[in-house]
């Protein structure tokens, strides 16, 4: 993605950007529902966005991303968060070291998302929470291929359950939802936006949950 840090960041300050940051993170904060103070390891986390919002939410969290550049960006926006260089491929962390993990709109532009999921589940105790750029939906249609969608992959539900096949991630309970369903975000947008239920998979943002089954 030939973009700097600065004028990536700058977009989610936008009225459009603004409000589907607030979408997509609203519904993978209610997905997730976590405990206040409990740890969450976001990777792919690039300026820090959903990283700074995660940690104003009460968590604990660290950031990985692979590029240098977005990580100093994101340090000089915020206190209190640790942030790391890696790939999602192969994350330098213990097994179950935090208590979520997060990947959002990251796994896109992952070459293997099976390995990457694999080390995800590997490092959360608790569940994960992916935020994907979704085939079935009219972003798709508008967007894929260009400016900063340029290089990405688009996905849909059947993609992520043969992910977890391929990755063996058998014990998890997986919940889908999706947003923005009418990407140009203008005031008719919106107000139709609250009216489609998120169980309709066809928002140009895909959301999963996945959440560790823990045996007595």
């Amino acid at each position: 993605m030939n973009i700097t840090p600065e004028k990536y960041d700058h977009w989610y300050h936008t009225s459009r950007g603004r409000w589907i940051s607030d979408r997509e993170f609203g519904l993978l904060r209610k997905l997730l529902n976590p405990t206040p103070g409990a740890g969450l390891l976001d990777v792919g986390c690039g300026t820090g966005h959903f990283t700074r919002r995660f940690h104003q939410a009460g968590l604990a969290v660290t950031g990985l991303d692979p590029d240098p550049a977005m990580l100093a960006y994101a340090r000089e926006q915020s206190k209190g968060i640790d942030y790391f260089v890696g790939t999602a491929e192969r994350l330098p962390f213990d097994d179950k070291q935090f208590d979520y993990g997060s990947a959002i709109t990251s796994l896109c532009f992952v070459d293997n998302p099976v390995t990457a999921l694999q080390e995800l589940w590997r490092v959360s105790q608790h569940g994960v929470v992916l935020g994907l750029l979704n085939r079935h939906s009219l972003l798709y249609r508008q967007k894929a291929g260009r400016g900063a969608y340029a290089g990405a992959r688009w996905d849909n539900r059947a993609d992520v359950i043969n992910w977890l096949q391929q990755a063996g991630i058998t014990s998890a309970d997986t919940r889908f939802r999706s947003t923005i369903f009418f990407p140009g975000g203008g005031p008719t947008a919106r107000v139709m936006e609250r009216l489609i239920p998120g169980t309709i998979l066809w928002g140009g943002f895909l959301a999963v949950h996945l959440t560790r089954q823990h045996h007595n």
